[in-house]
This record gives C-alpha cells, structure tokens and sequence, in this order.
C-alpha cells in the first residue's frame, strides 16, 4: 500500500524539478540573447579561448589585453553557455542604488588623479592607453572623476570607444 502512495509523489517530484530546470535554462538564454558580446574583430578571435577581458573562468585566455573587448565574441557566447566563462563582477552593472565597486587602488597608475579603468568613460577616453591590470586597480581617482562629474560607468560596454552597453 506505501508503493502506491509513493508513486504519485515521486512522479509529481520529478516534474517539479523537470519544469524548475526547464525554467532555468529558457531565463539563461534569455540572458544570452540580451547580452552583448561584440563581434570577431580580435586577432585570436575563434580560437577556442576567451580572449574578452570582460569575462572570467576556466575557458579564458592567459594573455588578455583591452583591445580584445567585445572582439572575440563566438569564442565566449560557445564559452558562456557552457559555463566556463561568465562576467567579471568588476564588469557589472551596479543595481538600483548600489554603489559601484570601484576596486582598490593597487594600478601601476593608481593616485595620479587620471581614471585609467576602461570601466569608465572619461573625455580622455579615445587617447588613453587602457591596461588589464588597471581595470578594478585604480579606485581613489575614479570615484573622483565620477564623482566631479569628469567621468561616467560604462561597464561592460562590447565597444568601449563606442559605449555601446549590455543591454
């Protein structure tokens, strides 16, 4: 008699966590679908790493460099959906009125009072030489700029000079 009560509950169980993961995947290719990876522009674009300095994970590159921004993008959509690559949390939008994690200052061009994290957008944006290791390393002087008005949070643009965003 327990068998049979059993039964309809295992089933209804097992459905249950059919549609939860059903549901999961259809709200992951959702964001897939909105977010914006770029194009191949990338010399290494195609390769079978990662090579945006945007994402982070098992499938990136060993060598990134800025110019690779939003230029690899097959390389980490196949990536993303596998789950070997996913964003940086430095490259996140902040929500709501959450402050923007502006990282630390530990740059090689940190306190020189220029914002020098591709992050963000500043009028000296088109002549500045933007590196990997500045992006989250150059907090006091980009919370200043921003601050002053003299800068504004670009993110995750795929296109940095172009400040075209994640939607």
């Amino acid at each position: 008699m327990l068998e049979n009560t059993r039964r309809p509950r295992i089933t209804a169980a097992i459905f249950f966590l059919s549609a939860c993961t059903a549901s999961s995947m259809a709200i992951a290719q959702q964001g897939i679908v909105q977010m914006d990876f770029g194009d191949d522009r990338s010399d290494y674009a195609n390769n079978g790493e990662c090579d945006d300095p945007r994402f982070t994970g098992r499938g990136m590159s060993d060598t990134l460099m800025t110019d690779d921004m939003g230029r690899d993008a097959t390389d980490c959509r196949e990536l993303f959906k596998k789950g070997r690559v996913q964003l940086s949390p430095l490259f996140k939008d902040p929500v709501d009125a959450s402050p923007i994690d502006y990282g630390d200052n530990k740059g090689a061009y940190a306190d020189d009072n220029e914002c020098d994290d591709i992050r963000f957008h500043t009028p000296e944006a088109a002549s500045t030489l933007y590196m990997v290791g500045d992006i989250g390393h150059d907090a006091s002087d980009c919370k200043a700029a921003v601050e002053s008005g003299r800068a504004s949070w670009q993110g995750a643009a795929a296109d940095p000079e172009q400040r075209r965003l994640f939607d």
